[in-house]
């Protein structure tokens, strides 16, 4: 064999190879994050114990709390009642008595005033006097007073009854309103006499009746009636009516004959 092909069959050792030292790893690359980062939410904590006063005035000091509520809804507190010119009354006469509501209407004797007042009796009768008074005790008939009546909200039979009602009252104490009126009534202006405040009395009317009157006055109504052809109750109740009906009506008869002398 030629020295050639025997250098072709030399076999030559191969290196070892080395061993890396580093162990494999498992390790895999993520993927990189796309949009929004996620962010880690917090760990929820326990509501924390409020006091319950506290709790009470923070809710009662919200106005959202309290909307479309009363703040006082759930306690009973008293009303107090408005004062009225009523309360001074001592004596009325009843204009109606309402047995639906239980609510009495009675004329005033001192200041010619409707008032309202809860009714005791179902049989109190229209025209009675009652008594109206601070006495609890004496009040049989009507319990407290509810406030003043007005003329509009009466019924039809007692618009209808309050003249003749006040014209009983009139009649009843004539004694008194001879004395504190048709027999010292003036002149109120050089062109007006106090008899013509009456309804239908004008002025050649008022100087009859002052003629008629002469020195020594009238002793009675029915005297007045006779002597002047009026019926001068019914004239007078119906004055204190028309004051009744108009505040601003002056001069006030009500105000300048009442209360009637004992």
């Amino acid at each position: 064999m030629s020295g050639f092909s025997r250098d072709r069959n030399i076999k030559v050792p191969k290196k070892a190879e080395k061993k890396s030292s580093v162990a494999p790893s498992n390790y895999l690359p993520s993927r990189p994050a796309e949009g929004r980062v996620a962010v880690p939410k917090k760990a929820a904590q326990p509501p924390k114990s409020r006091p319950k006063n506290q709790q009470s005035s923070r809710r009662s000091n919200n106005p959202r709390n309290n909307r479309g509520r009363n703040p006082n809804q759930g306690r009973r507190q008293q009303r107090t009642r408005r004062p009225t010119p009523m309360d001074d009354e001592v004596w009325a006469r009843v204009i109606e008595n309402d047995t639906k509501t239980n609510v009495i209407v009675a004329l005033g004797e001192s200041k010619m005033m409707l008032g309202r007042y809860s009714s005791k009796s179902p049989d109190t009768a229209v025209g009675e006097r009652i008594y109206v008074g601070v006495d609890s005790n004496k009040r049989n008939t009507v319990g407290e007073i509810l406030g003043m009546a007005k003329l509009d909200r009466l019924s039809n039979s007692a618009s209808s009854d309050l003249p003749l009602i006040a014209q009983m009252f009139v009649e009843e104490n004539q004694a008194h309103f001879i004395k504190a009126f048709f027999n010292i009534a003036g002149p109120l202006s050089l062109k007006q006499h106090a008899f013509e405040l009456l309804p239908g009395i004008g002025k050649k009317k008022a100087l009859q009746m002052v003629e008629v009157r002469g020195s020594s006055g009238f002793s009675s109504l029915d005297q007045l009636d006779e002597a002047c052809s009026i019926d001068s109750a019914e004239l007078l109740a119906k004055r204190f009516v028309a004051e009744i009906q108009d505040k601003n009506l002056q001069p006030r008869l009500s105000e300048l004959l009442l209360p009637v002398s004992s």
